[in-house]
């Protein structure tokens, strides 16, 4: 299974909401893919990352960093695919979606 599906599959079984998957080969040499999505609480990112963790190792993929756990943003680096996790107010107020609005995006309806 490819490692974004995996990913977003782990923050599925979280119910972690407002998914969006952007497409950055064109706009950054580091990765190919960013997630962006918003949980209800510190609490919530702290099981998105375990799950996330669990998925990658276990179908042979490798989890560079994890940075800023028990804080209202958390960033997991996957080499190829990067993934945000906010609370809903800090997502409103970093707003990284308006840095993004000339990338290819997917919604994922959660």
């Amino acid at each position: 299974m490819k490692l974004e599906q995996l990913i977003l599959e782990a923050l599925s079984k979280v119910k972690a909401s407002d998914i969006l998957v952007y497409d950055m080969k064109e706009k950054s040499p580091f990765y190919d893919k960013m997630i962006l999505c918003s949980v209800a609480s510190e609490r919530q990112a702290s099981a998105a990352i375990n799950y996330i963790k669990e998925e990658v190792e276990k179908n042979n993929y490798k989890l560079r960093s994890v940075e800023g756990i028990n804080s209202p943003w958390v960033l997991i680096d996957c080499y190829e695919v990067i993934v945000s996790i906010f609370t809903k107010e800090e997502r409103e107020h970093f707003a990284l979606e308006k840095l993004y609005m000339d990338v290819p995006v997917d919604k994922i309806d959660k």
